[in-house]
């Protein structure tokens, strides 16, 4: 297909060839404006990285649209579960729409923080 295009010299639709499923429907919300992956999300980043640097992390967390926490979230808190954003992109009766803070850490790292699931952590 490749060939063809340069033998042609003219331009394809880019849409033919697509992904339908993350960059297609990436690319329409885009379009009609909606808003990033991770809007209404918070992540706190815990512990050190040393597969993936933090600011990439911190980097692709931003330019989805979410942002980062400076302490860890207390999942136990009045404040923490009266927040009432959820998280647009996932679906409406999965786990992940009203958890929207979350815990990041390397799981190459020999520190191991307990896992928690507490409302909206």
């Amino acid at each position: 297909m490749g060939e063809s295009i340069l033998q042609s010299k003219e331009c394809e639709q880019e849409e033919k060839n697509e992904i339908p499923e993350g960059p297609q429907k990436s690319r329409i919300n885009r379009e009609q404006l909606l808003p990033k992956l991770f809007d209404g999300c918070y992540f706190y980043l815990r512990g050190p990285f040393r597969h993936h640097s933090k600011d990439n992390l911190i980097k692709l967390v931003a330019a989805g649209g979410g942002q980062i926490l400076i302490r860890k979230p207390k999942p136990d808190s009045d404040v923490t579960q009266t927040i009432n954003t959820v998280a647009y992109h996932s679906k409406p009766d999965s786990d992940q729409h009203f958890c929207t803070q979350c815990i990041i850490y390397e799981d190459l790292s020999n520190h191991r923080p307990e896992r928690v699931r507490q409302g909206k952590v």
